[in-house]
């Protein structure tokens, strides 16, 4: 009996040890299993992104050509011009560069911006998009302020004798045979100054520009005629009153000058008389005459 009972101990001992191994070989090929299986997943994985990247590289100009660019639904059929100014729609859409049956997602908007700025007249450009078959081109165009009658060489002609300009100092070409601007007139500068198309550097141009737009904002903007500026050489302009006086500016510190003659003429008023010539240049002692 004993030896039966220790018989049957070792047999059971001998299968939990049997079960115990058995398990351990279990788990372990379950691992091996679950690690193959993402082993699996990743590869399969990097094989896609491999394989989307190979169709970027290669092929979305392919697809990108027959969804957009090749697509007859982008084919440009008209432009939608919005203006501020006397250009005709036929001449901004020419200097464009842009023809109709292009396709308009292919169309360079910069490209198209920068070659209708290149027109003399041309402020701002703006240029969009309109899906399916529109460009659109928002257009404002210089406004002139006053004319310029620039001074011939000694012993040359002008080919122009008049030209536009504008707040900013742009100068601009009158369309030929064009009925001009009743506007402002600034002489006394060289024809060597005056390029069409450029941003004048001339201070004197500058400075009367400068004084078509403060003095009717002044006191005495009743008492000044601005119709004509005349540049007498560097650093001063002569203007008129419409008594036919002469008033004499210094192109620096405006402001100043239209307040101190704006003393001059209440003097002049409270004495019952007229302001005949006046000389801003000096800072101190401005010589005035008078008349009556």
């Amino acid at each position: 009996m004993k030896w039966t009972g220790m018989i049957r101990k070792k047999t059971r001992n001998r299968g939990r040890k049997t079960r115990h191994v058995l398990h351990a070989r279990l788990s372990a090929k379950g691992q091996a299993r679950e690690f193959s299986r993402r082993v699996g997943i990743f590869l399969c994985l990097a094989g896609s992104l491999a394989t989307a990247a190979l169709v970027t590289s290669v092929g979305m100009d392919v697809i990108l050509g027959k969804l957009l660019y090749s697509n007859p639904d982008f084919t440009l059929r008209r432009f939608q011009v919005e203006q501020q100014g006397k250009m005709g729609k036929g001449e901004l859409v020419a200097a464009s560069g842009v023809r109709i049956g292009q396709n308009l997602l292919r169309i360079d908007l910069e490209d198209v911006k920068q070659s209708i700025q290149r027109l003399p007249n041309i402020a701002s450009v703006r240029v969009e998009r309109r899906l399916p078959d529109t460009l659109f081109l928002a257009v404002e165009e210089r406004r002139p302020v006053a004319l310029i009658c620039p001074t011939p060489s000694a012993g040359t002609q002008l080919a122009q004798s008049t030209y536009y300009i504008d707040a900013r100092g742009f100068v601009l070409k009158p369309k030929p045979g064009e009925k001009l601007m009743s506007l402002p007139i600034i002489r006394g500068i060289s024809a060597d100054e005056v390029v069409e198309g450029e941003r004048t550097n001339n201070a004197d141009l500058k400075s009367a520009l400068l004084f078509l737009k403060v003095a009717p904002l002044a006191p005495v903007r009743d008492g000044l005629d601005c119709s004509v500026i005349l540049v007498e050489g560097p650093g001063r302009f002569l203007i008129s009153t419409p008594r036919g006086g002469k008033i004499r500016f210094r192109s620096g510190y405006l402001e100043e000058q239209l307040d101190r003659l704006g003393v001059i003429f209440d003097y002049a008023e409270s004495k019952g008389r007229i302001v005949h010539t006046v000389d801003l240049t000096p800072e101190r002692n401005v010589p005035v005459t008078f008349t009556n």
